[in-house]
C-alpha cells in the first residue's frame, strides 16, 4: 500500500499504522512531509513496518534536508510512476 503524504503531522503515522495494519507499506514524501524522511523518524516508520520510502526531489532540493539512507529520492516522472503506474492501493494522507 503506497501513501501519499504531504504534511508532517505527527498523527498521519498513526494512522498510516491504522489503515495499513499487517500490509507491507510505501510512503511517498512531498512538500514538507519530506520530514519523515530524515533519520529522526527511522526506527518508528521501521517498526510500522514501511519497507519503502520515496521523497520528491524538489522538495529535498527546497528545504536542504538531509535524508536517512532508507530514502530514494524521485523526480517528478517517478511519482506519477508510481502513483498512477501501479496496481498497489494509494491512499493520500
Amino acid at each position: 500500500m503506497l501513501f501519499f503524504v504531504n504534511k508532517p503531522e505527527e498523527g498521519i503515522l498513526d494512522r498510516i499504522a491504522l489503515i495499513g495494519g499487517d500490509e507491507d507499506k510505501a510512503l511517498l514524501l512531498v512538500g514538507d512531509a519530506i520530514s519523515f524522511g530524515t533519520a529522526y523518524w527511522e526506527e518508528k516508520l521501521e517498526k510500522m513496518d514501511v519497507e519503502d520510502i520515496y521523497v520528491a526531489k524538489n522538495a529535498v532540493d527546497a528545504r536542504n534536508i538531509e535524508l536517512s539512507d532508507n530514502c530514494e529520492v524521485v523526480d517528478y516522472d517517478e511519482i506519477v510512476d508510481l502513483l498512477l503506474g501501479s496496481d498497489e492501493k494509494v491512499v493520500s494522507l
